[in-house]
């Protein structure tokens, strides 16, 4: 049994990493649930059993260590809450901790689409040119369901949403809409082994594997962000699942000993595969009309191209 002291630094941790909480009756805690966002605060903490439970979006598990540890907070903060519970170090599976949370876009979202009523927000004429200048036209507005938070957790930035192949919102990027912001992405504490943009993807087509949304945007065509270097399991086992039979990687110049290795894995599987080579701009910044030439004038890579290719460094 926890001692008063204890208790309190349990809510000292939970305060600190989910925002100021309300005490309940049966030692339990009350926050904003950091999956759903909801306004309200839906998530309860039993102190005593250290059972979880968010009661809009369903996310739960049996452990503090557990929500903390997909929150990615400080290791000491972790360390204190074992050391409190007298928990070991737990390896999670789907035996051991079974989860499920259901991904919600932040409550204070609100489409490009929609132009607030009377004088014209800051916020939203700040997120339309952001939109602009990054090419983001009306039609990719609509097509991926670009929003905007003007207040809360994700003001001041752009909201992307990517949703799977039954139209279920899996991710969403939160991109600053101010250059002179420090964190240029704030994205959900969730997995990022998804696969973006799914609703868009036609897997009996050629799909282009690309770093960004913005550069995924550009392609428009069948194009699936990878958010980094390295390319995602789910996405990964996707493609041989759906007999994808041609794949373009175009990926950033510091990203070429990923692309190469990638680029060998499909061709020793029977995958036509052209590895895009950089130029000094991505494919956000050539845009629609020079991203697509440079697709189509590019010739699959070959044994030769790869070993050159790594020889050269590119």
């Amino acid at each position: 049994m926890l001692s008063h002291h204890e208790k309190q630094e349990v809510i000292n941790i939970l305060n600190d990493v989910l925002g100021v909480g309300t005490s309940m009756k049966n030692d339990e805690q009350a926050h904003h649930c950091p999956f759903c966002h909801h306004h309200k605060k839906k998530l309860q903490v039993n102190l005593k059993t250290q059972y979880w439970h968010c009661w809009v979006c369903d996310a739960k598990g049996r452990k503090i260590q557990r929500l903390l540890k997909r929150l990615h907070v400080d290791s000491r903060k972790l360390k204190k809450i074992y050391e409190i519970y007298g928990d070991d170090y737990v390896v999670y599976s789907k035996e051991t901790e079974e989860e499920k949370v259901e991904l919600r876009l932040p409550s204070e979202f609100k489409s490009l689409l929609k132009v607030p009523t009377g004088k014209v927000k800051p916020v939203y004429r700040k997120a339309l040119r952001y939109a602009e200048d990054r090419g983001i036209t009306k039609e990719d507005i609509t097509r991926y369901n670009i929003g905007y938070c003007d207040t809360g957790m994700y003001s001041n930035r752009i909201i992307i949403p990517s949703y799977d192949s039954d139209n279920r919102l899996n991710y969403f990027i939160a991109r600053s809409i101010h250059s002179e912001e420090k964190f240029k992405y704030k994205n959900p504490p969730v997995s990022k082994n998804v696969i973006m943009f799914e609703n868009q993807i036609n897997w009996n087509e050629p799909i282009t594997l690309v770093e960004g949304v913005f550069d995924a945007m550009a392609v428009k065509r069948n194009a699936i962000p990878i958010l980094g270097k390295f390319i995602p399991k789910t996405l990964n086992d996707t493609i041989y699942k759906k007999g994808v039979e041609s794949i373009n990687i175009l990926l950033d110049g510091d990203a070429q000993d990923q692309a190469l290795y990638y680029t060998m894995q499909f061709q020793n599987q029977g995958i036509t595969t052209k590895n895009i080579k950089p130029t000094d701009k991505d494919a956000s910044e050539m845009g629609f009309t020079e991203v697509n030439n440079k697709l189509k004038e590019s010739k699959k890579t070959g044994f030769g191209d790869i070993i050159s290719q790594k020889l050269k460094g590119l």
